[in-house]
């Protein structure tokens, strides 16, 4: 039996379990019952990312987070269980006002239960925690609580964990100044970019030298090949791919260039449509930048290109730098987005987010294809496994 499978199994016993329990004792009992499981849930949010750092066996790191989830959540659910048993103890065991109070426990356990198990499972998944991480990202019963949690909760849930674990950003220094610029009001959601976004990876793994998480964004290039930067997946040995919709699927890096922060992952089975290359874009050009910001939800931003041309920058390491061919473009971009593609208003792939300004707020920089396209036009041939590098503490 799949794993996921038999994780779905355990998910809905323990929301059927959370539903009855809500039931026999009623809203007031579980009032502080649930506010027990949140502080868990919290707790286990932010330990998560914690663990996996302060674990140095790679073997017992998925037992030692999985302890500590179970201990902080089900601890904190029984202290608030206690509590409420005292509290409830005021309402009548029968008559319609105990019915309501049953029912409504039994709901409000059900739906905070989905929560803390969906926020729990974000901060696994997004640690690339090997077994773990694809096994919930994969699991169906987590997909669907995800289908229904709005974006700019998931969002936010993702910038407390981005508050934990720095997942670092490269930022350029090129003295910039002067007030942010306007990022345009673009359309995002035009059929041509709603089919390029499915394309749009979200890239999780785990450094264990460093003990630390990261994620980031890349593109389908060729067949079971995605594109990120050399920066997301340094020092990782197992990175997952997550497209839309889809569960993660494991990789191996086979492409790994520091100096221009470019990376290859060959992942078997992935099964993605790869993206069209475009033209060169022009100064005040729009485009649009796809990622995932501090590795939670999709999201679709509109960028205007400021000016085209080469820069110096660092490579991943700080040891040395060279100069690049990039653009400049006024956009949000967040850690998270790198490795996203820039991609013009028709969906085609034209370049690579890597960094932001140093010195300016919604600026931002991605390689043009002149930095690309090379390492795109092999990508289907690319079958070896690489090594990843060295890990860049966040």
């Amino acid at each position: 039996m799949p794993g996921s499978l038999v994780l779905d199994v355990l998910l809905v016993l323990l929301l059927i379990g959370g539903f009855v329990y809500g039931i026999r004792r009623g809203l007031l009992h579980s009032v502080a019952a649930v506010a027990g499981l949140v502080a868990g849930g919290i707790g286990a949010f932010f330990a998560v990312p914690l663990v996996t750092g302060w674990v140095g066996s790679p073997a017992w790191r998925g037992p030692a987070v999985l302890a500590v989830v179970l201990l902080l959540v089900v601890g904190g659910y029984g202290v608030g269980a206690t509590i409420g048993g005292a509290l409830s103890r005021g309402v009548g065991r029968r008559g319609p006002l105990r019915v309501l109070d049953r029912l409504l426990g039994g709901v409000a356990n059900l739906a905070v239960s989905a929560a803390v198990l969906s926020m729990v499972a974000f901060s696994v998944v997004a640690l690339g925690v090997p077994i773990l991480s694809p096994g919930i990202a994969s699991s169906t019963v987590v997909r669907s609580i995800d289908s229904v949690t709005p974006d700019p909760v998931r969002a936010f849930l993702a910038q407390l964990r981005a508050a934990v674990v720095d997942e670092g950003l490269p930022r350029i220094t090129e003295a910039l100044t002067g007030a942010p610029p306007e990022i345009p009001d673009l359309d995002t959601a035009s059929p041509a970019l709603r089919e390029a976004a499915l394309s749009v990876a979200r890239i999780t793994g785990n450094a264990f030298a460093c003990g630390q998480g990261q994620s980031g964004s890349g593109a389908v290039i060729a067949e079971d090949r995605v594109i990120t930067n050399a920066h997301v997946v340094a020092g990782v040995e197992e990175p997952f791919v997550e497209l839309p919709g889809r569960g993660a699927v494991p990789g191996r890096v086979v492409y790994f260039d520091p100096s221009d922060d470019l990376a290859v992952i060959h992942a078997p089975g992935l099964d993605g449509t790869p993206l069209p290359t475009g033209a060169a874009l022009a100064t005040g050009d729009a485009a649009v930048v796809d990622g995932y910001p501090f590795g939670g939800p999709f999201r679709s931003g509109p960028a205007e290109v400021m000016a085209r041309g080469p820069i110096i920058a660092g490579d991943v390491y700080g040891t040395g730098s060279a100069p690049r061919d990039v653009y400049t473009l006024a956009a949000d971009i967040e850690q998270g987005n790198s490795g996203g593609p820039l991609l013009d208003t028709a969906g085609a792939l034209v370049g690579i987010v890597f960094a932001k300004s140093a010195e300016v707020e919604d600026v931002g920089y991605a390689l043009t294809l002149d930095e690309v396209g090379p390492v795109i036009d092999r990508s289907a041939s690319l079958e070896q496994s690489v090594d990843s590098g060295a890990c860049v503490h966040g």
